[in-house]
C-alpha cells in the first residue's frame, strides 16, 4: 500500500479552508495527451541520508494550444501544493512539515503565478524532493508525483485532476559522521564568503542557495544550531530546516541559548520557530493552542531578558514585543509601554531601515507617542538627495522619514509645519500630497510658485510626480498658466503619476480648462503615448471628481479601445450618478448578446493576443459596476436579471455571490481600515465614509444592519460610532453581536 504527504493549508487571504493530500496510490490522469517525466537532475540514483534530492519536472502535451502549466515556484503558506509524492515502502520516511502545517490556525496562501501553454517540447520545473519527503532509514524506495500545475485553457482555474509521473528508484545509503561533517563545512564555507545572506523566497536567485539548502536539508545537530544562529539571515529556510530537523532538540536548546545571549537580537520568525520546536513530534489535540502558548511563555522570557540585552539585539528584541502588541492589538499598560519605547529610541538608529519604517509606520499605537517625539523629529528631517527614491535603501529611509513627519504633526502640529513646508519646496520633494497633504491649508499661497518653478526643472520621474500631487493639492488658480503650458506639449506622453494629478488639479481651479485636456489625454494613443488614458478616468477621479467625468465616462463606453471601456465601467461603478445605471445596463445587454455562446474566445491564452480578455474585464467590469455602483442600489430583482445576462462561468458565480449577500438579513457591515475607511455594505462597496452614508441611504426606510467585525481595527470604532448613529438619524439600525459589543 502507498502513503501520500499531507498539507494541511487553510487559504485565509480568500476565505476558503480546504485540506491538499493524496490518498493511497497516486491518482490516474484524466490528461491522456499530457505527460509529466521526472529526474534527478544531476542523473545520480544513490543519496546519503539528508543529502539534497534535486528533481526536473519535465511536461509536455500532445494537444497544441489545449493545455497550460502553471509556472509558481513558490506560495505564501511557505510550500506549494501543487505536487504530492507517493512512495514506497510507507515507512522509513515521513512528511518534515507535517507538524509546522497542524501548528497554526490558517496560512496566508497565494502567490505570483505565471502560465505557459504547453506543447510538444518539455517545460521544466525544478524542485527538491526533500521539501515534501524526510527518508530517515537507508533503503530502497520507488516514488512516484502527481501534479496539479496542468490545466485546460479554457477552465484555469480548476485543479480537479492531476498528472501522474514516471516511477523513480532511490537508493538512500546511511550517513556517515566524517561525510556529514565535511558537507556541513562546505556548507558554511560558501554562505561565509561574502555578505550575510540576504533572506529570499523560495525559488529566489541568491547563488548561495545550494548551499542554505544543504544545511537545511542535512539533519544534524551541528547543522540545527547552526540554523539556529543564522535565522535572522536566512529566514524561512532556516525555520523550516530547524522544524523538519530529526536533530530538532539541539536546534531548540541552541535558541534558548540565543534566547537570553545579550548580543542576539530576537524576531517574531524566532519565537514562532521556537514554539514549533517546543511541540512533541508526536503532538495531539489543540495543536496552535499549544503551539500558541509556547510562544507566549517565550515571549515572556523575551521581555525578561531584555535587561540583559544591548545595543542592535536590545532594538530589535524591543520591536519584536512591541510589534508583537501592535499586530494583535494588545494593550501594554502605560509604564510598559514608555519603558520599552525608552529602551527602543536609545537603540533606535541600531535597526535596520525597514524595521525602522516599519515600526513608525504598522506599530504606533503600541508605542508612547510623547516619548518617541525627539525620535520623530530626528527621522523626519533626516534627508539624503537619492538620485532614485525606489532604490530599496531610498525607499525604506523615505518611507521612516514620511511616517516620522506624519506623526510628529499629530503629536506637535506646530512644531512639525515648519518642516512639512521645508518638504514641500524643496526642488526634488521625497513625498507627494499623501504625507505632505495634511496641513489643514487649502492653499499655500508661499509654495505654489515654488512648485511650478520646480515642476518645470524636473528631470526626476519620482520627484516631478510629487511635485505635479502636491501642485494639486495645494495650489490656486494663480500658477493655472504655468501648469498648462507646462502639460500642454506633453499631454499624452507624460508618466500617469504625473499627468492625472497635474489634470485633477485644472478640474479643481478651471473645470473649462481641463475640458478639452481630458478630451485630449483619453484620445492619445499610439506610439509615443503613455497609455494613461485606460485608467484615467477613474485616476483622476481618486483626486478630483466631477460631473465631466461621468459624461465622458458615458461616452467611453463606445470607444473602440475595450481597455479605456473598462476604465468607464470602473468610474461609473465608483462614481457614477444614477443616472448612468441606464446607461450601463444598455451597454451590458448589447454586450451579453456579443458574446453568449462566445465564451471561449473570452479566455486567456498564453503566449496569444489579449483582446479576448479585455473584452471579458469589459463585460465583468460592467457587471460589477450594476450589481454593486455606488450611485445605485441593485435589489434582487436586479441582480436575477444579471445572472440571466452572465456570459460564462465566472461571471454567473459572481453575481451568486452578490445575490446571497443581499439575500443574507439583517445586511452585513464590514469595515477595512484603509486610507480614510472603506465599507462593505451588502454586495455594495463605499470607498470613504460619506459614500458609506450615501449609500445606506439608498436602502429602504427601517433597514436593519449588522456589523461584522470587532472593532479592534484602528478607526474602526470610531466608524462604527457615526455610521450607527447616522443610520439612527435616518431611520435605519446598525447593531453587532453581544461578544463584539464587549469592551
Amino acid at each position: 500500500m502507498r502513503r501520500a504527504l499531507a498539507v494541511f493549508l487553510v487559504l485565509v487571504a480568500i476565505g476558503v479552508a480546504g485540506l491538499a493530500q493524496t490518498g493511497p496510490g497516486a491518482a490516474p490522469s484524466s490528461f491522456a495527451d499530457v505527460k509529466l517525466a521526472v529526474r534527478i537532475a544531476n542523473g545520480q540514483s544513490v543519496f546519503h541520508v539528508g543529502e539534497v534530492i534535486s528533481l526536473e519536472l519535465s511536461f509536455t502535451s500532445s494537444a497544441a494550444k489545449t493545455y497550460q502549466l502553471d509556472m509558481a515556484s513558490y506560495d505564501r503558506s511557505g510550500r506549494l501544493n501543487e505536487e504530492t509524492f507517493a512512495v514506497q515502502p510507507d515507512t522509513g520516511w515521513d512528511d518534515p512539515l507535517a507538524l509546522y502545517f497542524h501548528a497554526y490556525a490558517g496560512f496566508m496562501g497565494g502567490g505570483l503565478r505565471g502560465f505557459q501553454v504547453l506543447s510538444d517540447q518539455p517545460m521544466v520545473v525544478k524542485e527538491e524532493m526533500n521539501e515534501w519527503v524526510r527518508f530517515l532509514q537507508p533503503g530502497s524506495y520507488r516514488v512516484t508525483i502527481t501534479s496539479v500545475r496542468v490545466s485546460r485553457i479554457s477552465r484555469p482555474i480548476a485543479r480537479d485532476t492531476g498528472v501522474t509521473s514516471n516511477e523513480l528508484t532511490l537508493t538512500i545509503v546511511p550517513a556517515a559522521g566524517e561525510w556529514q561533517r565535511e558537507t556541513l563545512q562546505h556548507a558554511l564555507a560558501v554562505l561565509d564568503e561574502k555578505s550575510p545572506l540576504k533572506a529570499t523566497s523560495a525559488g529566489g536567485a541568491d547563488p548561495r542557495r545550494p548551499a542554505l539548502k544543504t544545511l537545511r536539508y542535512l539533519g544534524t545537530a551541528d547543522a540545527a544550531r547552526e540554523m539556529a544562529r543564522r535565522l535572522n539571515e536566512c529566514g524561512q529556510d532556516c525555520t523550516f530546516g530547524l522544524i523538519g530537523s530529526p536533530a530538532r532538540d539541539a536546534g531548540l536548546e541552541e535558541m534558548k541559548r540565543l534566547l537570553r545571549d545579550p548580543d542576539y537580537g530576537v524576531t517574531a520568525q524566532f519565537l514562532s520557530t521556537a514554539s514549533v520546536l517546543a511541540l512533541p513530534e508526536n503532538a495531539l489535540g489543540e495543536i496552535p493552542t499549544q503551539r500558541q502558548q509556547a510562544e507566549t511563555s517565550f515571549r515572556q522570557e523575551l521581555i525578561a531578558a531584555l535587561p540583559a540585552k544591548r545595543g542592535a539585539a536590545l532594538a530589535l528584541s524591543v520591536n519584536t514585543v512591541v510589534e508583537d502588541a501592535a499586530i494583535y492589538s494588545k494593550e501594554l499598560p502605560p509604564e510598559v509601554k514608555r519603558s520599552l519605547t525608552a529602551q527602543l529610541i536609545a537603540n533606535f538608529d541600531q535597526l535596520p531601515p525597514e524595521k525602522q519604517a516599519e515600526l513608525l509606520q504598522y506599530r504606533w499605537k503600541a508605542l508612547d507617542h510623547k516619548t518617541m517625539l525627539p525620535v520623530l523629529q530626528e527621522v523626519a528631517q533626516r534627508y539624503q538627495d537619492y538620485p532614485m527614491l525606489r532604490e530599496m535603501k531610498a525607499w525604506n529611509l523615505n518611507n521612516a522619514s514620511a511616517a516620522a513627519l506624519q506623526h510628529w504633526y499629530e503629536v506637535d502640529p506646530a512644531g512639525a509645519r515648519p518642516a512639512i513646508l521645508r518638504e514641500i519646496l524643496r526642488p526634488r520633494p521625497r513625498f507627494d500630497a499623501r504625507v505632505l497633504g495634511i496641513l489643514p491649508d487649502r492653499e499655500l499661497p508661499e509654495a505654489e510658485q515654488a512648485l511650478a518653478e520646480h515642476l518645470d526643472q524636473s528631470d526626476n520621474l519620482d520627484a516631478t510626480g510629487n511635485l505635479a500631487s502636491l501642485l494639486h493639492r495645494y495650489a490656486s488658480g494663480a500658477v493655472e498658466a504655468r501648469v498648462t503650458a507646462y502639460l500642454d506639449p506633453v499631454l499624452g506622453k507624460l508618466a500617469c503619476a504625473v499627468q492625472e494629478p497635474l489634470l485633477a488639479y485644472l478640474l479643481k481651479v478651471d473645470p473649462s480648462s481641463a475640458n478639452p485636456r481630458l478630451q485630449k489625454a483619453i484620445e492619445s494613443n499610439g506610439s509615443g503615448h503613455s497609455g494613461c488614458n485606460r485608467t484615467l478616468l477613474s485616476d483622476v477621479a481618486k483626486l478630483q471628481n466631477d460631473p465631466m467625468l461621468e459624461e465622458f465616462a458615458i461616452r467611453a463606453l463606445d470607444n473602440s479601445d475595450p481597455q479605456i471601456v473598462q476604465d468607464a465601467d470602473r468610474y461609473l461603478g465608483q462614481y457614477g450618478s444614477a443616472a448612468a445605471e441606464p446607461v450601463l445596463w444598455s451597454h451590458f445587454v448589447a454586450w451579453s448578446q456579443r458574446w453568449t455562446g462566445r465564451e471561449a474566445m473570452l479566455q486567456y491564452v498564453p503566449g496569444e493576443k489579449m483582446d479576448g480578455v479585455y473584452e471579458a474585464g469589459v463585460g465583468l467590469n460592467m457587471l460589477e459596476a450594476l450589481a454593486a455602483g455606488q450611485g445605485w442600489l441593485a435589489d434582487e430583482t436586479k441582480l436575477r436579471r444579471l445572472i440571466q445576462l452572465a456570459v460564462g462561468p465566472q461571471q454567473k458565480q459572481q453575481v451568486e455571490n452578490y445575490l446571497a449577500l443581499w439575500l443574507a438579513r439583517p445586511w452585513t457591515i464590514q469595515f477595512t481600515a484603509f486610507e480614510k475607511g472603506q465599507f462593505q455594505i451588502a454586495q455594495c462597496r463605499a470607498l470613504s465614509p460619506a459614500a458609506a452614508r450615501e449609500k445606506l441611504l439608498q436602502f429602504p426606510s427601517g433597514s436593519a444592519f449588522h456589523w461584522s467585525g470587532d472593532l479592534k481595527q484602528e478607526g474602526e470604532e470610531q466608524a462604527f460610532n457615526d455610521l450607527s448613529q447616522f443610520a439612527a438619524a435616518h431611520g435605519l439600525s446598525i447593531a453587532r453581536d453581544n461578544q463584539n459589543a464587549a469592551r
